[in-house]
């Protein structure tokens, strides 16, 4: 359900809206559609925990949609979700005598949802590519070598435009960061040089030299894995910063105050109004992105506890040793409960789903100082026997895979069920969700197998012209019915 006011200060509540947040609570699931309490109010609960906000407002609203439209909600399904939540917010009015909708004065013109999502899936995509372009290793004296760091330049700065790469020298400001300093830094091959990127600048006209860098920049990403299905821009690259920013949560309304304008991949950014952001805030903000583009994003790793040692016994170490890293630290150690008998009665125990694994998540940078903090309570798993070789990552898509089949999630993952799913039917059509190469797949439910409760699904696949893919069995937890 919504989140209740009981949960926050007493100083930042509106009772009107709280007034909806009540109501909405209050009501019974079964007199509600399948749309509103299955899909609708567990989405809009998702999306106020996840940005800190228990009461209704345009604010909420507006959140609500972006943050539909970045999971790939089809534009005519976020329609009817915020129609279906209109709805049942004028049956409040009418029950309370309030005349005042103005939250839903939020307009969508103009915004398409479903070419959004084309385009984002082509941004993410894009990412991946861009992450492993950083680490590429050129000759410094070669012209692919300018043009290359040219495209980091302006993928680790989102203020700097074309004209501003062509035209810096290195006697300019810039951004406080590492990062942008460090590619200035190995621009810098002789003594006399001016410009950063040695463009022939002073030889040709500026807007000359401006078209043929962006030329050459779109045959860059494209060489390094980039593909750009529509005109290659400025925007185009800053589509991939916004992806950055966005995945290590720096808020919308940031992005907004930041970005002097958005690219059309994420106009619809422009739901949220811009934030105030100082100078500081801007630094620590490039920095963030810069060190997740170059993989400096936290990753999972996986602690092997000693004899007796409890995660408990870790979280203690690290407020004893009062280390930023205990701000920094998630750890996930999933539980499963185990019934059994104790003098003749059944009681139930919580036992590890792995006993003496502690999963944890932090930058790479940081795993060697945690272990130095707790090295006597546990060690951390490397890629080989070797003591020098590098702590072993576990891939986010792997992560996913496993903490679905467990059933828990960790905070990043937040997941708040209203009432259960209606079980699904032979002949259902199905997507396949399971993290596997059969990812996405849709498929036809040709049996349902039921075991204590668990329920198996045999599934028969598309035929292609080569293939003709015989039944797979899968839990309900990696099915979801196409068409919801």
């Amino acid at each position: 359900m919504l989140p209740d006011k009981d949960t926050i200060e007493p100083e930042i509540i509106d009772d009107k809206r709280a007034g909806f947040i009540d109501y909405v609570n209050s009501l019974e699931l079964d007199t509600l559609s399948e749309m509103l309490a299955l899909r609708v109010i567990p989405s809009l609960s998702l999306s106020m925990r996840r940005h800190g906000l228990f009461r209704f407002s345009d604010k909420v609203l507006r959140l609500w949609i972006v943050d539909m439209m970045l999971d790939g909600y089809k534009g005519s399904t976020v329609k009817r979700y915020v129609g279906a939540l209109h709805t049942l917010y004028k049956t409040w009015m009418s029950l309370t005598g309030t005349d005042d909708d103005k939250e839903f004065s939020v307009s969508l013109t103009g915004i398409d949802a479903d070419l959004s999502a084309k385009r984002l899936k082509e941004v993410e995509e894009n990412l991946e590519a861009a992450e492993r372009f950083t680490k590429m290793s050129l000759k410094q004296d070669s012209q692919a070598f300018v043009y290359s760091k040219a495209f980091q330049y302006l993928l680790f700065d989102p203020f700097a435009s074309l004209k501003d790469v062509v035209l810096m020298k290195f006697s300019d400001a810039r951004p406080d960061s590492i990062h942008i300093e460090d590619i200035v830094t190995s621009m810098r091959n002789a003594p006399q040089a001016k410009y950063v990127f040695p463009l022939k600048q002073g030889k040709r006209r500026e807007p000359a030299i401006v078209k043929d860098l962006l030329s050459e920049l779109h045959a860059t990403g494209r060489r390094a894995g980039l593909k750009f299905s529509e005109s290659f821009s400025r925007e185009s690259i800053t589509s991939l910063w916004i992806a950055a920013a966005i995945r290590e949560d720096i808020p919308y309304a940031e992005i907004r105050g930041i970005l002097p304008a958005l690219p059309a991949a994420y106009s619809f950014l422009s739901l949220i109004a811009p934030a105030e952001v100082s100078e500081a805030r801007k630094t620590e903000i490039l920095n963030i992105v810069a060190y997740s583009i170059t993989n400096k994003n936290p990753g999972w790793f996986v602690l092997r506890l000693r004899s007796g040692v409890t995660p408990e016994k870790i979280r203690e170490r690290m407020k004893e040793k009062e280390t930023p890293l205990q701000r920094q630290i998630q750890y996930y150690y999933p539980l499963r409960s185990v019934k059994k008998i104790e003098r003749k009665k059944v009681v139930t125990e919580e036992v590890p789903v792995i006993p003496g694994l502690l999963f944890f998540r932090l930058p790479y940078d940081r795993v060697a100082p945690l272990i130095g903090v707790i090295g006597d309570l546990a060690w951390c798993y490397r890629t080989s026997a070797n003591p020098s070789s590098p702590y072993s990552v576990i891939p986010q898509a792997e992560m996913r895979v496993f903490q679905r089949c467990v059933g828990m999630f960790t905070e990043d993952v937040e997941m708040y069920i209203v009432s259960e799913l209606p079980p699904l039917n032979v002949g259902d059509e199905v997507m396949i969700e399971d993290g596997s190469m059969l990812d996405g797949q849709i498929a036809t439910i040709r049996k349902v197998r039921n075991v204590d409760g668990t329920l198996t699904y045999t599934l028969r696949l598309s035929d292609t012209a080569y293939i003709k893919f015989k039944d797979v069995s899968l839990p309900a937890s990696h099915l979801s019915k196409v068409g919801d």
